[in-house]
């Protein structure tokens, strides 16, 4: 068994506290909103976790009851591996979104993985043109990439197209194509808006995950490196490496695992019918990167 502690860490700051966790030289890490409310009913969370368990995350409970979903460093490095190897190489990341999340998280995690500094943007409300300015300042020698929610992108779209505002424009126009990818999950991003950031000559990727599957699992409709997505009556099925040990204290939730005869050795399916509704929209939705 291992400690969980809460990360009440943000940005870079919680970097050094998850290498020590994917490392298994510290605790494992309780991700959540730093002001979020227990919910009444809902027993506290553990002491201990598996010694194997690196980072817990708190669902957010949009479509169901909030739940605790417990990710091993195997799964949260294989996501990262999987990440990598769909967009071509490591490399440095800005990190736009909230830690509390686990496409934030990822960021760091990819981060680590590929061995680089994440830059990390101020927290409070998006700011295109601090955007594009911490992605003019990062390292021209490798692969630049960063993972947004649609209305951050539909902010960058919005500024870049601004003729109003002239050389600003342009430098949101032209700092963001600097960028090898940008992710976008969260929710499913409009098509007219990834048509007109590809105008932009910006390369946009849809994400298909949750925080069951250690982030997003799916780009552009196609599983990434060792991931398999199935549909089988009606219920997404997930396989990998990159799955949740589970939910926490949820006997009745917990992501149902079992070896795979498709996926390889080393890899479990998840069958969805506990959770799909909260991960997966639509095979053409997106919910997290």
């Amino acid at each position: 068994m291992r400690r969980l502690e809460r990360l009440t860490a943000s940005g870079a700051d919680v970097v050094p506290l998850l290498r020590a966790a994917l490392a298994g030289d510290g605790p494992a890490l309780l991700a959540r909103p730093v002001d979020a409310p227990v919910a009444a009913g809902d027993p506290p969370p553990p002491a201990e976790v598996e010694r194997r368990v690196a980072l817990v995350v708190e669902t957010s409970g949009t479509t169901s009851r909030p739940k605790r979903v417990a990710l091993s460093s195997d799964a949260l490095l294989a996501s990262a591996a999987a990440s990598q190897a769909a967009l071509g190489a490591p490399g440095q990341w800005i990190l736009a979104l909230p830690t509390h999340y686990i496409a934030g998280l990822q960021v760091l995690v990819r981060s680590i993985a590929a061995g680089t500094t994440p830059a990390v943007l101020a927290p409070g409300s998006f700011d295109p043109r601090a955007f594009a300015e911490l992605a003019a300042s990062m390292d021209a020698r490798v692969a630049r990439y960063t993972s947004l929610v649609p209305t951050q992108l539909h902010r960058l779209v919005e500024a870049a197209e601004d003729v109003a505002t002239g050389d600003d424009a342009r430098r949101v126009r032209d700092a963001v194509r600097r960028l090898e990818a940008i992710l976008v999950g969260g929710q499913a991003a409009p098509p007219h808006l990834v048509d007109r950031a590809a105008a932009l000559g910006w390369r946009v990727v849809r994400t298909y995950g949750s925080s069951e599957t250690a982030g997003g699992c799916v780009y552009d409709g196609v599983p990434v490196a060792t991931a398999e997505v199935a549909v089988v009556d009606g219920q997404v099925e997930l396989a990998g490496p990159m799955l949740a040990e589970g939910y926490l204290g949820d006997r009745e939730r917990r992501t149902r695992r079992s070896a795979s005869t498709t996926a390889g050795a080393g890899t479990a399916r998840a069958t969805a019918a506990s959770w799909s509704t909260a991960c997966c929209a639509s095979p053409g939705g997106s919910t997290t990167s």
